[in-house]
């Protein structure tokens, strides 16, 4: 049902607006429309997106990704000149369809080069605008962002620990404090797995466990042992904990991308349903 719809609706585009389909050359009509609902917070941008690299330098950080079969590349600095930019491919990845440039200005993301079939239409245009914005907010909270300049001394968009939820206390990282770029890093994290906590009768029996696990046992012990160590080894061992963070927070983006999954696959049934319901047909 959901292809005969998708199909329904390129025919229509085809025949009745044939220069907007000629961008489907470079992204398919469905991913277009995705990229649309991703725009206007009506679908997650982590749902379709998948990290391939991540290469931190001194001066900026360049990430290597794949959103729904397109490649893309994210470029975010840490340090003037270089300013914030998203490339954008073709699917499959053939030919560059556009170059995304930060302007602080504006507080936007304007396009520095757009392939001329989506340049003809201002409504294409403002969705790889709007698009970028949603995928650049959510890469801001993925990487690693400690040696960038802080405002306020460091500490003005860095909560303390009492946000943490009452269960997560034993969360609680005093290194942190030390390391605002860290510790905001960890903050998110924790307040990610306390939504996800919220929803954990959702989960199946094996996550469900893991879960409870990662809260209540794992992550407190690994804690434990790092505050055990002398104040020169932490700071040696920065880089491990910068990868174990990172190795939780791909473990509740999972539980995350199976909830939309899960929500998805429940709309779908019941617009199914509804559909053959009430447009039966004599």
């Amino acid at each position: 049902m959901e292809d005969f719809y998708s199909s329904t609706l390129k025919n229509l585009e085809k025949t009745f607006m044939p220069h907007l389909s000629e961008y489907q050359q470079f992204i398919d009509f469905e991913t277009m429309r995705k990229m649309k609902q991703v725009a206007k917070d009506k679908r997650p941008v982590y749902f379709d997106l998948h990290i391939e690299e991540i290469v931190e330098l001194k001066t900026r950080t360049i990430i290597d990704l794949y959103w729904d079969g397109i490649l893309m590349s994210a470029t975010i600095p840490s340090k003037k000149p270089f300013h914030t930019t998203i490339e954008i491919l073709s699917k499959p990845p053939e030919k560059f369809i556009a170059r995304l440039d930060w302007i602080e200005k504006r507080k936007a993301f304007l396009p520095s080069y757009l392939k001329e079939e989506f340049a003809r239409r201002k409504g294409l245009e403002d969705t790889l605008c709007q698009f970028s914005m949603k995928l650049f907010t959510y890469l801001n909270t993925y990487i690693d962002y400690e040696e960038r300049p802080l405002k306020k001394e460091g500490t003005a968009d860095v909560p303390d620990k009492a946000v943490l939820p009452e269960r997560f206390q034993d969360w609680d990282f005093t290194f942190l404090e030390k390391h605002p770029g860290l510790k905001k890093r960890w903050l998110d994290l924790v307040q990610r797995t306390a939504r996800q906590y919220e929803r954990i009768e959702e989960l199946e029996i094996e996550e469900k466990f893991a879960l409870e696990t990662m809260v209540d046992k794992d992550v407190p012990s690994f804690i434990e042992s790092f505050q055990k160590l002398s104040d020169e080894n932490k700071e040696l061992k920065k880089d491990d904990l910068l990868e174990t963070i990172r190795h939780l927070r791909l473990f509740i983006e999972d539980l995350e991308r199976k909830e939309e999954e899960n929500h998805s696959y429940s709309f779908d049934k019941k617009r199914v349903f509804i559909s053959s319901k009430y447009n039966k047909t004599d």
